[in-house]
């Protein structure tokens, strides 16, 4: 189960820098975050994803 639920983690962090790349350019244009808070919010997104990895081992 636990497994499972690391699998379940993983994919909803990967969609979620799925999202913000995919909207990157209409998020900074239309003023939803600047430049710098999208860079920390994809760095902590990625940062989430490799303790996951981490901690499954």
């Amino acid at each position: 189960m636990s497994s499972l639920k690391g699998l379940k983690d993983r994919v909803e962090l990967l969609e979620q820098l799925r999202f913000y790349f995919r909207y990157e350019q209409t998020l900074l244009n239309e003023g939803w975050v600047s430049e710098s808070d999208f860079f920390k919010i994809v760095d902590e997104i990625i940062r989430e994803y490799a303790i996951s990895i981490i901690k499954e081992e």
